[in-house]
């Protein structure tokens, strides 16, 4: 049954807990799949599902203002049905300004018999990710980080992780990306000031983070240059990793509109990419936004490449040293880097003859390509320790670096 999570240990957080209402009213969704299990005899034939090996998954969910709708794409699925497949729990947290916890859940099957099991499973995978996408906040602001630490909380000794649906646009302190530039800040001094307050997720150690949405915006929020989604990831990844974790980016884009009606979320300034490109930190380029041909160097639609790079030539050129192109490439269960060098290679010298048609000199880009052998590579295995192209998609990329600036930064 979901009950009521304990409060919160993160200093400065404030965490809200749902009414008995709504809680018994979730349960009643979740758990409806419970008759089965209930119905099923203790010496049916088959074999009994596997209590041995829990793994459960905090989950941080619910539609927000100024960002697409909450839907729940295939790789985030994956993860659920593995916490499923476990017979583990969930646990919600909707990342409003004040997170509202709404309790923890199994997933899982206690049934007898084998088959009556996997139904068990599969009727609750359906019923979370309906569950999950019906969320949404219930106060203003928007607070990723508390809602985060809350979600770690009850994870147990081998968890699944932390799966996360949203922009990272956090509104509400200690991150309030809507003031005083945050979007723009060095990481590395975002992670000390959370950490001389006292404000990193103390159940993190161990924990991959699952993002789905991370950027994407909608409503009143302004669309994020790349500069600015470079940081803003690059932020995360910091905070994450002082906590001792990591921080996994599922590869689908968020897209279509805002709910309406939710409560106000301040739009973060976004600044022009010819004032705002900040070159003593890498600028990496998703390849869902460059989006190259499976395995080749071909742009599925070159004119929305084009138009991509379009706002990055012009701070190129302003840029008084070099600017290299890397490619980098998911391993995708190779056992050399020698295809996959050649083919980061080729996708940055892609990207480069794309910039040089748009008038950046062609002697203020260079080129390489590292494969998968570099140190932002994340691990391509999902939950269950199966390989997962969804995953693989992270690692699939083009960083742009200034003189002296390492790849990670």
């Amino acid at each position: 049954m979901i009950g009521v999570a304990r409060p919160p240990r993160r200093g400065g957080a404030r965490v809200r807990s749902v009414g008995r209402r709504t809680l018994t009213a979730a349960a009643a969704v979740l758990v409806a799949a419970a008759g089965l299990t209930a119905c099923t005899s203790a010496t049916a034939t088959g074999q009994a599902c596997d209590q041995s090996h829990k793994r459960n998954l905090g989950v941080v969910a619910g539609s927000t203002a100024n960002a697409p709708a909450i839907t729940v794409p295939a790789s985030a699925t994956a993860q659920l049905k593995a916490a499923g497949e476990s017979n583990g729990s969930v646990t919600v947290v909707i990342p409003s300004g004040t997170p509202q916890t709404m309790g923890t859940t199994s997933i899982g099957s206690s049934a007898q018999d084998a088959i009556v099991c996997q139904n068990d499973q599969r009727t609750k995978l359906t019923q979370i990710t309906s569950y999950l996408a019906g969320l949404k906040a219930a106060s203003p602001q928007v607070d990723f980080l508390g809602a985060i630490d809350q979600a770690a909380r009850d994870l147990g000794s081998n968890p699944l992780g932390v799966l996360v649906f949203g922009s990272g646009l956090q509104t509400a302190d200690p991150l309030d990306f809507a003031g005083s530039g945050l979007l723009y800040a060095d990481p590395a001094q975002v992670v000390s000031d959370l950490r001389s307050r006292g404000l990193l997720p103390t159940d993190l150690k161990g924990v991959t983070v699952y993002w789905s949405g991370m950027g994407d915006t909608a409503g009143a929020q302004q669309p994020l240059t790349v500069p600015a989604r470079s940081n803003l990831t690059a932020i995360w990844t910091a905070v994450i990793k002082a906590a001792g974790g990591t921080l996994s980016l599922l590869p689908e884009p968020a897209s279509g509109g805002a709910e309406a009606g939710l409560p106000t979320v301040t739009p973060v300034p976004v600044e022009a990419v010819s004032t705002k490109t900040d070159w003593s930190h890498p600028v990496v380029i998703r390849n869902a936004d460059l989006r190259f041909v499976k395995d080749t160097a071909t742009f599925a639609d070159a004119a929305s490449a084009q138009q991509l790079l379009a706002s990055l030539a012009p701070s190129i050129e302003q840029n008084s040293g070099v600017i290299t192109i890397t490619g980098t490439a998911s391993k995708d269960q190779a056992t050399n880097n020698t295809a996959d060098t050649a083919l980061s290679l080729r996708r940055a010298n892609a990207v480069k003859a794309a910039l040089v048609a748009l008038g950046v000199p062609d002697a203020k880009l260079a080129t390489a390509g590292v494969g998968y052998e570099w140190c932002g590579w994340k691990s391509e295995t999902d939950a269950s320790g199966a390989y997962s192209d969804a995953l693989a998609e992270q690692n699939r990329s083009v960083v742009l670096t200034s003189a002296g600036v390492s790849l990670c930064g």
